[in-house]
């Protein structure tokens, strides 16, 4: 590669994949995303063997872990970072040990992984190390939902509930969104796990966790907090999921209001895990929250 091209490069983007069903969309999205931020772009396509195909695309079925990373290393641009964009089932898996060890930057996706809870538990891990940095997908398709959470205590009676708080329950289609919403809340309150489906606030109060598993993957279906008198709930609305509407019922009430939910696509979702600063500790302490609440059901 020459110089000039060299220095047009902003990051190497990784990206690994290996579900037959979604490989083609995430090629599609990963191909806009390189271009939109000239990228130096290695998409590997762990569904087929055979080399290249395309424009650094490559075929890496049945390939080592040694020698995948050598490959990808020979292929990066040097002088600028490296990321690494893991679509594969296992964080265990000696391949993403390799690519990852290629850059400072992992972003993954926890609610495409074969087991969830353990991508959850495995990246925080390597967030908890001081050479790498993490993102989850999982995590940031929940900020509309941390937006519209967070709008009912905007309101100072509604704010006074929050301690009496005695009950959380989340519905999604993944359990990583519901395990990293509840560590989230649990982060911003104060709360510490304290027994299975349980948290505990500064008072000793115990506040039990529903997660219910149902609808699509990748989508919250509806978030209730329930204090002793009062109820509240952000529901996406039956007659149209992209409504997303909040009621408040019990003492004190509030009428119940709607607003569009402003869900994010893919391009715009590693778009935020790429170029977001690297420190950030609401991601982090959610993520070790989550990690906490998982390590109660074991």
């Amino acid at each position: 590669m020459t110089a000039a091209t060299a220095s047009t490069t902003t990051v190497n983007l990784i990206a690994f994949a290996e579900d037959p069903a979604t490989v083609p969309r995430l090629r599609d999205r990963f191909s806009t995303f390189a271009q939109k931020h000239s990228c130096k772009a290695i998409f590997l396509d762990a569904t087929r063997a055979g080399g290249s195909s395309g424009d650094l695309e490559l075929g890496v079925a049945g390939m080592p872990a040694d020698q995948l990373r050598s490959t990808v290393h020979d292929l990066l641009t040097g002088g600028v970072g490296s990321a690494l964009f893991w679509a594969g089932r296992d964080l265990s898996d000696p391949r993403f040990e390799a690519l990852a060890s290629l850059g400072t930057t992992v972003v993954v996706d926890s609610s495409r992984a074969a087991d969830g809870k353990a991508s959850i538990q495995k990246l925080a891990e390597i967030s908890a190390s001081t050479d790498r940095f993490a993102r989850d997908l999982s995590y940031l398709r929940l900020l509309p939902w941390q937006d519209m959470i967070a709008q009912f205590f905007d309101d100072d009676q509604l704010a006074g509930e929050l301690p009496r708080i005695a009950r959380v329950e989340v519905v999604s289609g993944s359990e990583p969104e519901a395990y990293y919403f509840a560590g989230w809340l649990a982060s911003r309150l104060h709360w510490k796990p304290c027994a299975r489906n349980e948290l505990c606030n500064d008072a000793g109060d115990v506040i039990k966790v529903a997660i219910e598993q149902r609808g699509d993957p990748r989508r919250v279906l509806s978030v209730i907090l329930r204090s002793k008198d009062c109820t509240f709930a952000a529901e996406l609305d039956a007659q149209s999921p992209d409504l997303v509407c909040l009621t408040v019922t019990g003492k004190p009430k509030r009428e119940k209001r709607c607003a569009p939910l402003h869900d994010v696509d893919l391009v715009s979702l590693v778009e935020q895990a790429m170029f977001v600063p690297h420190n950030d500790p609401l991601f982090a302490e959610s993520l070790q929250m989550a990690r906490a609440i998982l390590d109660t059901e074991r």
